[in-house]
Protein backbone atom coordinates (compact mmCIF):
# COMPACT_ATOMS: atom_id res chain seq x y z
CA UNK A 1 0.00 0.00 0.00
CA UNK A 2 2.64 2.27 0.91
CA UNK A 3 4.15 1.83 -2.56
CA UNK A 4 1.07 2.78 -4.42
CA UNK A 5 0.33 5.80 -2.10
CA UNK A 6 4.29 6.60 -3.15
CA UNK A 7 3.79 6.79 -6.68
CA UNK A 8 0.22 8.30 -7.04
CA UNK A 9 2.17 11.40 -4.58
CA UNK A 10 4.63 12.03 -7.00
CA UNK A 11 2.66 11.02 -10.50
CA UNK A 12 0.39 13.66 -8.80
CA UNK A 13 3.40 15.93 -8.75
CA UNK A 14 4.69 15.35 -11.86
CA UNK A 15 1.00 16.57 -13.58
CA UNK A 16 1.01 19.60 -11.96
CA UNK A 17 -0.21 22.53 -13.99
CA UNK A 18 2.85 24.64 -14.55
CA UNK A 19 4.41 28.03 -16.45
CA UNK A 20 3.92 27.91 -20.04
CA UNK A 21 6.33 25.95 -22.28
CA UNK A 22 9.63 27.39 -21.97
CA UNK A 23 11.72 25.81 -24.92
CA UNK A 24 15.43 25.75 -24.27
CA UNK A 25 15.11 25.29 -20.59
CA UNK A 26 15.61 22.23 -18.06
CA UNK A 27 14.20 23.36 -14.16
CA UNK A 28 14.72 21.00 -10.88
CA UNK A 29 10.79 20.88 -10.26
CA UNK A 30 10.22 19.88 -13.63
CA UNK A 31 8.96 16.10 -14.91
CA UNK A 32 12.88 15.50 -14.86
CA UNK A 33 13.05 15.55 -10.80
CA UNK A 34 10.16 12.92 -10.87
CA UNK A 35 11.73 10.87 -13.02
CA UNK A 36 14.79 11.18 -11.25
CA UNK A 37 13.07 10.11 -7.83
CA UNK A 38 11.07 7.64 -9.17
CA UNK A 39 14.33 6.13 -10.12
CA UNK A 40 16.08 6.19 -7.14
CA UNK A 41 12.92 4.82 -5.10
CA UNK A 42 11.99 1.89 -7.24
CA UNK A 43 13.75 1.32 -10.43
CA UNK A 44 15.79 -1.84 -10.32
CA UNK A 45 18.80 -0.71 -12.23
CA UNK A 46 19.54 1.68 -9.20
CA UNK A 47 18.98 -1.30 -6.83
CA UNK A 48 21.56 -3.20 -9.12
CA UNK A 49 23.96 -0.18 -8.94
CA UNK A 50 23.80 -0.19 -4.86
CA UNK A 51 24.44 -3.66 -4.79
CA UNK A 52 27.56 -3.23 -7.59
CA UNK A 53 28.88 -0.57 -5.54
CA UNK A 54 28.94 -2.02 -2.24
CA UNK A 55 30.24 -5.46 -3.90
CA UNK A 56 33.18 -3.55 -5.07
CA UNK A 57 33.91 -2.23 -1.50
CA UNK A 58 33.84 -5.65 -0.32
CA UNK A 59 36.39 -6.47 -2.95
CA UNK A 60 38.38 -3.61 -1.61
CA UNK A 61 37.97 -4.27 2.07
CA UNK A 62 39.65 -7.71 1.56
CA UNK A 63 42.36 -6.80 -0.83
CA UNK A 64 43.53 -3.68 1.36
CA UNK A 65 43.19 -6.25 4.44
CA UNK A 66 45.56 -8.64 3.23
CA UNK A 67 47.86 -5.76 2.17
CA UNK A 68 47.76 -4.81 6.09
CA UNK A 69 46.97 -7.85 7.88
CA UNK A 70 47.94 -6.03 10.95
CA UNK A 71 46.97 -2.31 10.67
CA UNK A 72 44.00 -0.77 13.40
CA UNK A 73 43.95 2.14 12.30
CA UNK A 74 42.49 1.77 8.95
CA UNK A 75 39.46 4.20 8.27
CA UNK A 76 36.47 3.68 5.78
CA UNK A 77 34.75 7.13 5.47
CA UNK A 78 30.92 7.39 4.11
CA UNK A 79 28.02 9.94 3.22
CA UNK A 80 24.84 9.10 4.42
CA UNK A 81 22.05 10.60 2.61
CA UNK A 82 21.59 8.66 -0.51
CA UNK A 83 24.91 6.86 0.19
CA UNK A 84 23.88 4.92 3.24
CA UNK A 85 20.01 5.56 3.52
CA UNK A 86 17.07 6.73 1.16
CA UNK A 87 15.51 10.26 1.24
CA UNK A 88 13.66 9.67 -1.73
CA UNK A 89 9.96 10.29 0.00
CA UNK A 90 11.26 13.96 1.31
CA UNK A 91 12.02 13.89 -2.54
CA UNK A 92 8.29 13.39 -3.50
CA UNK A 93 7.21 15.79 -0.61
CA UNK A 94 9.03 18.43 -2.28
CA UNK A 95 8.17 18.06 -5.67
CA UNK A 96 4.38 17.52 -4.51
CA UNK A 97 4.28 20.90 -2.44
CA UNK A 98 6.35 23.01 -5.46
CA UNK A 99 9.22 23.52 -2.73
CA UNK A 100 13.30 22.93 -2.67
CA UNK A 101 15.46 22.19 0.02
CA UNK A 102 15.42 23.07 2.71
CA UNK A 103 11.56 22.57 2.76
CA UNK A 104 10.58 20.08 5.28
CA UNK A 105 14.22 18.64 5.71
CA UNK A 106 14.71 18.39 9.31
CA UNK A 107 11.30 17.08 9.92
CA UNK A 108 11.77 14.97 7.39
CA UNK A 109 15.27 13.66 9.38
CA UNK A 110 13.95 13.81 12.93
CA UNK A 111 10.78 10.88 11.57
CA UNK A 112 14.18 8.68 11.74
CA UNK A 113 12.71 6.29 9.16
CA UNK A 114 14.44 6.36 5.79
CA UNK A 115 15.23 3.08 4.42
CA UNK A 116 18.73 1.50 3.88
CA UNK A 117 20.12 2.02 0.78
CA UNK A 118 20.54 -1.77 -0.99
CA UNK A 119 24.18 -3.49 0.58
CA UNK A 120 24.70 -0.63 2.75
CA UNK A 121 24.28 -2.61 6.10
CA UNK A 122 25.65 -5.37 4.80
CA UNK A 123 29.06 -4.36 3.49
CA UNK A 124 29.74 -1.86 6.96
CA UNK A 125 28.99 -4.66 9.25
CA UNK A 126 31.32 -6.67 7.08
CA UNK A 127 33.68 -3.59 7.46
CA UNK A 128 33.25 -3.86 10.88
CA UNK A 129 34.14 -7.60 11.34
CA UNK A 130 37.10 -7.00 9.94
CA UNK A 131 38.65 -4.23 11.70
CA UNK A 132 37.88 -0.68 10.03
CA UNK A 133 37.16 2.05 11.79
CA UNK A 134 33.87 3.22 10.33
CA UNK A 135 33.47 7.39 10.49
CA UNK A 136 30.43 9.08 9.12
CA UNK A 137 30.68 11.98 7.16
CA UNK A 138 27.52 14.43 6.61
CA UNK A 139 26.06 17.54 5.78
CA UNK A 140 23.57 17.04 7.73
CA UNK A 141 23.22 19.54 10.30
CA UNK A 142 24.89 18.87 13.67
CA UNK A 143 22.71 21.56 15.36
CA UNK A 144 19.13 20.24 14.44
CA UNK A 145 19.46 16.23 13.72
CA UNK A 146 21.96 14.44 15.16
CA UNK A 147 20.43 13.07 17.73
CA UNK A 148 17.96 11.81 15.06
CA UNK A 149 20.75 10.81 12.25
CA UNK A 150 22.16 8.30 14.77
CA UNK A 151 19.09 6.56 15.74
CA UNK A 152 18.42 6.14 11.88
CA UNK A 153 21.32 4.83 11.46
CA UNK A 154 21.59 2.59 14.44
CA UNK A 155 17.75 1.25 14.34
CA UNK A 156 18.94 0.22 10.59
CA UNK A 157 21.89 -2.07 11.68
CA UNK A 158 24.44 0.18 10.84
CA UNK A 159 27.66 -0.78 13.08
CA UNK A 160 29.97 2.09 14.89
CA UNK A 161 27.25 4.25 15.69
CA UNK A 162 29.02 6.28 18.24
CA UNK A 163 29.02 9.88 18.62
CA UNK A 164 33.03 10.37 17.89
CA UNK A 165 32.50 8.50 14.48
CA UNK A 166 29.53 11.16 13.47
CA UNK A 167 31.32 14.44 11.79
CA UNK A 168 28.17 15.81 10.77
CA UNK A 169 27.86 19.70 9.22
CA UNK A 170 28.99 22.19 12.06
CA UNK A 171 27.37 25.53 12.15
CA UNK A 172 29.31 28.25 9.81
CA UNK A 173 31.92 30.34 11.37
CA UNK A 174 35.40 32.70 10.78
CA UNK A 175 37.17 30.05 11.29
CA UNK A 176 35.17 27.67 9.29
CA UNK A 177 33.52 29.90 6.41
CA UNK A 178 32.61 27.09 4.16
CA UNK A 179 31.25 24.06 6.58
CA UNK A 180 29.95 22.14 4.12
CA UNK A 181 33.15 21.54 2.67
CA UNK A 182 33.76 18.04 4.51
CA UNK A 183 38.08 18.21 3.98
CA UNK A 184 38.57 19.34 7.17
CA UNK A 185 36.58 16.66 8.94
CA UNK A 186 38.61 13.97 6.63
CA UNK A 187 42.01 15.75 8.51
CA UNK A 188 40.42 15.37 11.65
CA UNK A 189 39.85 11.91 11.24
CA UNK A 190 43.41 11.86 9.72
CA UNK A 191 44.60 13.88 12.93
CA UNK A 192 43.13 11.00 14.99
CA UNK A 193 45.55 8.33 14.11
CA UNK A 194 43.29 6.74 11.28
CA UNK A 195 44.77 5.91 7.34
CA UNK A 196 41.35 6.82 5.26
CA UNK A 197 41.63 4.01 2.98
CA UNK A 198 38.36 4.32 1.06
CA UNK A 199 35.89 6.85 0.36
CA UNK A 200 31.60 6.50 -0.18
CA UNK A 201 29.30 8.95 -1.51
CA UNK A 202 26.87 9.77 -3.95
CA UNK A 203 28.86 13.69 -4.61
CA UNK A 204 32.33 13.97 -5.21
CA UNK A 205 32.59 16.42 -2.47
CA UNK A 206 32.15 13.16 -0.84
CA UNK A 207 36.16 12.30 -1.81
CA UNK A 208 37.48 15.82 -2.31
CA UNK A 209 37.03 19.33 -2.29
CA UNK A 210 34.51 19.70 -4.79
CA UNK A 211 33.72 23.06 -7.28
CA UNK A 212 30.74 24.21 -8.23
CA UNK A 213 31.99 24.72 -11.93
CA UNK A 214 31.12 22.05 -14.79
CA UNK A 215 34.23 21.82 -16.77
CA UNK A 216 36.24 21.76 -13.67
CA UNK A 217 34.57 19.05 -11.85
CA UNK A 218 35.39 16.91 -15.44
CA UNK A 219 38.60 17.86 -15.09
CA UNK A 220 38.89 16.74 -11.86
CA UNK A 221 36.95 13.44 -12.27
CA UNK A 222 39.38 12.38 -15.54
CA UNK A 223 42.36 13.40 -13.12
CA UNK A 224 41.34 11.28 -10.54
CA UNK A 225 40.14 8.47 -12.74
CA UNK A 226 42.32 5.76 -11.21
CA UNK A 227 40.57 6.13 -7.61
CA UNK A 228 36.95 5.78 -8.78
CA UNK A 229 36.54 1.68 -7.63
CA UNK A 230 39.64 1.84 -5.90
CA UNK A 231 39.65 4.50 -3.27
CA UNK A 232 36.37 6.22 -3.83
CA UNK A 233 33.18 4.48 -4.67
CA UNK A 234 30.35 6.20 -5.89
CA UNK A 235 26.31 5.96 -5.92
CA UNK A 236 24.29 7.05 -8.32
CA UNK A 237 22.05 10.16 -7.42
CA UNK A 238 19.99 12.05 -10.05
CA UNK A 239 17.98 14.20 -7.57
CA UNK A 240 20.26 16.60 -5.99
CA UNK A 241 23.88 17.23 -5.40
CA UNK A 242 26.45 19.66 -6.59
CA UNK A 243 26.22 18.49 -10.47
CA UNK A 244 22.76 20.30 -11.15
CA UNK A 245 24.42 23.48 -9.34
CA UNK A 246 26.97 23.00 -11.46
CA UNK A 247 25.57 23.17 -14.78
CA UNK A 248 22.84 26.28 -13.14
CA UNK A 249 19.66 24.10 -12.97
CA UNK A 250 18.31 25.94 -10.37
CA UNK A 251 17.53 28.52 -12.31
CA UNK A 252 16.98 26.85 -15.33
CA UNK A 253 19.52 26.06 -17.70
CA UNK A 254 19.69 26.78 -21.71
CA UNK A 255 19.95 23.68 -23.35
CA UNK A 256 22.24 24.93 -26.50
CA UNK A 257 25.56 23.24 -25.63
CA UNK A 258 24.31 20.28 -25.62
CA UNK A 259 22.15 20.46 -28.66
CA UNK A 260 25.50 21.87 -30.47
CA UNK A 261 27.58 18.89 -29.74
CA UNK A 262 24.80 16.76 -31.69
CA UNK A 263 21.95 15.94 -29.38
CA UNK A 264 18.61 16.74 -30.74
CA UNK A 265 15.23 16.43 -28.94
CA UNK A 266 12.47 13.62 -29.77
Amino acid sequence: MKKYFFILLIVIAGCRDGEPDRPGKVYASDHSHTMATLYNHFAAEYRALAYQAFNIARERVDAIRRENPFEENLAIVVDIDETLIDNSPHQALMILHDSAYPYMWNEWCRLARASAVPGAVDFLQYADANGFGIFYVSNRKDKYVREATLHNLDSLGFPQIREEHFLLRPERSEANPDPSDKQGRRDEIIARGYKIVLLIGDNLGDFYTDTLIGDDRSEQVNDLSGEFGRKFIVLPNAMYGNWPSSLGIRGGVEMDSLLKKGCQPY
